[in-house]
């Protein structure tokens, strides 16, 4: 078998080598998992992002396609000293590679190197202090240094290698800004990749060198030791053999970031929650975990569940957003990965054994910030607590609203004041119970507790269903009838987020 290893195959095998080996010798089996809407939905926007970028270079010549032809282009109009190239494609006999974008250096008679990458490696932590994901910003090194050996293969001489990222901190006022340090941040990351080109092209031969072999390799992959989150898209496959339950202990809570916890389990043989022993490595959260699904009963700490719930006054707003996550800003005052909160469902309690009152509101044209935050401000007073489910989520959203609206900043800042979290309840461990599988999501949640109430009946039933109906509404996808009917569904998905919070309150209220 004779293929050629492409760079986004060489990530992947970095994550995960097996999972590329089935992609490349099983691709019957590989296909029957297929990518999530969501990530086909990070791909679109990945691409959008690429093409935005490419804006900021001038006379450049785009290469489609990636085989015997776009290769001949792509050295034809190398020799002619092109400006810029989009996407030129080299191979050798055993390495693929597209670059996003080449730029001539006239001065060096050279081609720079230009890789564009949607997210960034700087995040928050949970004190709000930036920082950067090495991992991440590893695994963009690491893409450089493949590009650059293959080219460099290909008899082509690269000078400067760089990393083309969208700016965080930029805002959009008027029309899309491309100069250099606005939309868009280039980092030099030349002194690096040559650091590290030659670790990496012992690594190509290492995974060129396993993908070849026919024979599938035998054992789990390197996937059995991370969390759930963590697992390949063909981890069932990958480690059948393994009998891994669907319910192990790789669903412990947060047991990705225990490793050495994790591999003393699964080299000791216990897969099941239920044979995890009661020991000093079991702490907390992993603890009530196991002990709820030794048991079969919930633990609940009435003293602590009451004192939750005492901090809450009436009238009682039980408020949920929907939003969409755009990498670039569509509107101004947006800044690039900012969420477009374009719905929102709201059930107002006046007292416990009142009649709930429904309000909502879903905009599906435009910039919506203005219109959310005025019937925000009409249907919420100014007593009484705000309850979200993962109220972080929220609260950054009324952030967002009260920078973007001045005339609504005092109204939001009160929001977020007064907004408690549900889900502390489940996350602080006040009430814990076997079907939660150590998670906190109202999706896992609400099942286990409120039988009568499931996302199941809907149409819509996830965020990503809602982003998606929007996106279809908003890009003019869908046609009249089907706009109203997935406009229905959208409202219905929404409201039900807002009542399973109203009715898991009732719940927790009725403990104590």
């Amino acid at each position: 078998m004779s293929l050629t290893l492409s760079k986004t195959d060489f990530i992947s095998y970095r994550e995960c080598a097996k999972n590329v080996w089935v992609k490349w010798h099983k691709p019957g089996i590989y296909s029957n998992f297929p990518i999530s809407d969501f990530e086909r939905s990070l791909g679109e926007m990945g691409n959008e992002v690429e093409k935005l970028a490419q804006g900021m270079f001038s006379e450049g010549i785009l290469i489609k396609g990636r085989g015997p032809e776009a290769q001949r282009k792509t050295k034809k109009i190398i020799k002619e000293e092109t400006p810029a190239i989009f996407q030129a494609v080299f191979e050798t006999t055993k390495y693929l590679a597209a670059t996003d974008v080449l730029k001539w250096n006239n001065e060096n008679k050279s081609y720079d190197l230009y890789e564009i990458k949607m997210s960034s490696t700087e995040e928050s932590d949970t004190n709000g202090e930036k920082k950067i994901n090495k991992k991440k910003e590893e695994q963009y090194e690491y893409d450089l240094a493949f590009q650059t050996n293959v080219v460099e293969k290909s008899g082509i001489k690269l000078n400067k290698k760089y990393l083309v990222r969208l700016n965080k901190d930029y805002v959009r006022m008027g029309e899309l800004d491309f100069n250099e340090g606005a939309l868009f941040i280039i980092e030099d990351k030349t002194e690096t990749v040559d650091n590290i080109r030659s670790e990496v092209e012992n690594e190509m031969e290492d995974a060129y060198e396993y993908l070849s072999k026919e024979r599938e390799p035998v054992g789990p992959c390197s996937c059995f030791y991370k969390g759930r989150s963590a697992h390949c898209t063909t981890f069932s496959y990958n480690n059948q053999t393994m009998n891994v339950p669907e319910y192990s202990v790789h669903d412990l809570n947060r047991i990705g970031q225990s490793k050495k916890y994790l591999t003393e389990l699964l080299d000791s043989g216990i897969l099941h929650i239920k044979d995890v022993p009661i020991d000093d490595r079991l702490k907390n959260k992993k603890l009530n975990q196991v002990l709820v699904h030794k048991s079969g009963k919930p633990i609940i700490n009435g003293e602590t569940l009451k004192e939750e719930l005492d901090q809450l006054t009436f009238p009682l707003y039980f408020l949920d957003y929907e939003t969409y996550p755009t990498a670039i800003p569509p509107f101004s005052g947006y800044k690039p990965y900012q969420h477009i909160v374009f719905q929102y469902s709201l059930h107002v309690l006046e007292s416990a054994d009142s009649v709930p009152q429904h309000y909502e509101c879903l905009i599906l044209d435009g910039d919506p910030a203005e219109r959310i935050a005025e019937s925000l401000h009409k249907n919420i007073g100014n007593k009484g607590s705000l309850i979200s489910w993962y109220a972080t989520f929220e609260n950054s959203r009324n952030k967002e609203l009260g920078r973007m609206l001045p005339q609504y900043k005092k109204f939001f800042d009160d929001l977020i004041a007064r907004t408690y979290d549900l889900m502390k309840i489940v996350e602080d461990q006040h009430y814990v119970h076997p079907d939660f599988h150590g998670r906190s999501s109202i999706k896992k949640v609400l099942p286990a507790l409120i039988k009568d109430l499931s996302y199941k009946t809907l149409e819509i039933q996830s965020g990503t269903e809602a982003i998606e109906a929007y996106k279809q509404i908003t890009t003019g996808e869908l046609k009249e009838k089907e706009v109203d009917k997935k406009r229905k569904e959208m409202l219905e998905y929404c409201k039900l987020d807002t009542e399973a919070m109203l009715r898991l309150w009732r719940f927790f209220k009725g403990l104590v």
